[in-house]
Protein backbone atom coordinates (compact mmCIF):
# COMPACT_ATOMS: atom_id res chain seq x y z
CA UNK A 1 0.00 0.00 0.00
CA UNK A 2 2.58 2.17 0.60
CA UNK A 3 4.46 2.23 -2.39
CA UNK A 4 1.17 2.79 -4.47
CA UNK A 5 0.37 5.45 -2.00
CA UNK A 6 3.54 7.22 -2.76
CA UNK A 7 3.62 6.35 -6.50
CA UNK A 8 -0.41 8.44 -6.45
CA UNK A 9 1.12 11.13 -4.28
CA UNK A 10 4.72 12.09 -5.97
CA UNK A 11 4.55 15.47 -3.26
CA UNK A 12 4.65 12.80 -0.34
CA UNK A 13 8.31 11.90 0.45
CA UNK A 14 8.73 8.65 2.05
CA UNK A 15 9.89 10.49 5.61
CA UNK A 16 6.67 12.63 5.45
CA UNK A 17 4.80 9.21 5.04
CA UNK A 18 6.64 7.28 7.81
CA UNK A 19 7.05 10.10 10.59
CA UNK A 20 4.23 12.64 9.43
CA UNK A 21 1.11 11.67 8.56
CA UNK A 22 -0.97 9.30 10.32
CA UNK A 23 -2.88 6.81 8.91
CA UNK A 24 -5.91 8.30 9.08
CA UNK A 25 -4.43 11.15 6.59
CA UNK A 26 -2.86 8.73 4.55
CA UNK A 27 -6.83 6.53 4.31
CA UNK A 28 -7.98 9.75 3.15
CA UNK A 29 -5.45 10.65 0.99
CA UNK A 30 -5.37 7.81 -0.90
CA UNK A 31 -9.45 7.74 -1.61
CA UNK A 32 -9.74 9.24 -5.18
CA UNK A 33 -12.79 11.69 -5.47
CA UNK A 34 -11.50 12.77 -8.89
CA UNK A 35 -13.44 10.04 -10.82
CA UNK A 36 -16.51 10.47 -12.97
CA UNK A 37 -19.49 7.97 -11.69
CA UNK A 38 -22.39 8.08 -14.72
CA UNK A 39 -25.31 6.65 -13.61
CA UNK A 40 -26.92 4.24 -15.13
CA UNK A 41 -30.55 3.95 -16.80
CA UNK A 42 -31.71 2.63 -13.47
CA UNK A 43 -30.30 5.06 -11.28
CA UNK A 44 -31.10 8.07 -13.66
CA UNK A 45 -35.39 6.94 -13.09
CA UNK A 46 -34.68 6.62 -9.66
CA UNK A 47 -33.37 10.15 -9.43
CA UNK A 48 -36.06 11.47 -11.41
CA UNK A 49 -38.67 9.89 -9.28
CA UNK A 50 -36.41 11.75 -6.17
CA UNK A 51 -35.01 8.68 -4.70
CA UNK A 52 -31.48 8.83 -3.74
CA UNK A 53 -29.24 6.27 -4.40
CA UNK A 54 -26.52 5.95 -2.00
CA UNK A 55 -23.60 3.61 -3.13
CA UNK A 56 -20.70 1.96 -1.37
CA UNK A 57 -18.18 5.11 -2.16
CA UNK A 58 -19.72 7.78 -0.38
CA UNK A 59 -18.62 8.71 3.51
CA UNK A 60 -21.54 8.04 5.94
CA UNK A 61 -21.79 8.83 9.41
CA UNK A 62 -21.88 6.38 12.03
CA UNK A 63 -26.05 6.96 11.40
CA UNK A 64 -25.33 6.17 7.66
CA UNK A 65 -26.11 10.20 6.72
CA UNK A 66 -23.67 10.99 4.11
CA UNK A 67 -21.14 13.47 4.97
CA UNK A 68 -19.98 14.73 1.56
CA UNK A 69 -22.07 15.54 -1.26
Amino acid sequence: MMVDFLKANPFVSLDDYMWKMNPCLIKLMAKDNTRVHYLSEKEKKNKKKGTKVINGENLLSDLGIPILG
